[in-house]
């Protein structure tokens, strides 16, 4: 049996919940984590896949709990997949430059989505089996060859920094360990902040982001191509 590791489960209706059914759906032996654990979506997780599920409690800003995350998760054997979507942003430091842009808390969102990842990929490193893949939950708002927008600077700085560190990743970690790095944009998904008018429920963006984990593009060092991608895979500019 596959084990994947899925962060950012805190929400019922959240991509994270989702891509724990999928995965448990697929046959695999999932973890769900989330800084509280104790919250009924994820009992009940516990409670329908007895023996496929386990919760546990990681905080991405905290070293000793990644380290604590990963003795426990160890004890069952490598790890197959790691699905980084755990992610923070304020809203303050998301206004535009010259109407309140806080910035005063954003080193928080860097913390959480770039270099929360980072720490998993370190002190997952020996946990891998051979052949794993690591996916970061990123966002186009990361890109800078496709921005539009003229506020959004917390998230999309954060999202900027995950993307870059993929790469880096990736070109580290393939050609010694033989991982694939990927970071995938999840599309305009249902959950909060997201209205309901946006173009992918969780479930459907779930599916599209595992079946691109199985079948991961192919990776061109040269051009940083396979790195950033869609949810289905296509390349995205950084």
């Amino acid at each position: 049996m596959k084990t994947v590791l899925i962060t950012g489960l805190s929400r019922e209706m959240g991509l994270g919940t989702a891509l724990a059914k999928r995965y448990l759906e697929d046959g695999f032996k999932v973890f769900g984590s989330c800084r509280d654990i104790k919250q009924e979506h994820i009992a009940a997780l516990s409670r329908d896949h007895a023996g496929n599920f386990f919760p546990v409690p990681l905080d991405l800003t905290d070293l000793n709990s990644i380290k604590k995350a990963a003795e426990i998760i160890s004890e069952h054997g490598k790890l197959d997949v790691l699905i980084n979507n755990a992610t923070a942003t304020n809203g303050d430091g998301n206004k535009p430059l010259d109407e309140g842009l806080d910035t005063e808390n954003m080193l928080n969102a860097y913390d959480v989505n770039a270099v929360g990842f980072i720490r998993l990929a370190q002190i997952f490193l020996p946990h891998f089996s051979e052949g794993a893949v690591l996916a970061a939950i990123t966002s186009e708002q990361g890109s800078m060859g496709k921005c539009w927008r003229d506020s959004g600077i917390d998230y999309g700085m954060a999202k900027a920094a995950l993307n870059y560190a993929c790469v880096v990743l990736q070109r580290r970690l393939a050609p010694k360990f033989g991982l694939r790095v990927l970071a995938i944009h999840p599309g305009w998904v249902q959950t909060r902040p997201a209205p309901p008018k946006a173009d992918l429920s969780p479930e459907e963006s779930a599916a599209f982001i595992a079946k691109t984990v199985a079948n991961p593009p192919p990776y061109e060092a040269e051009g940083n191509k396979g790195v950033f991608v869609w949810y289905d895979g296509r390349h995205f500019e950084f």
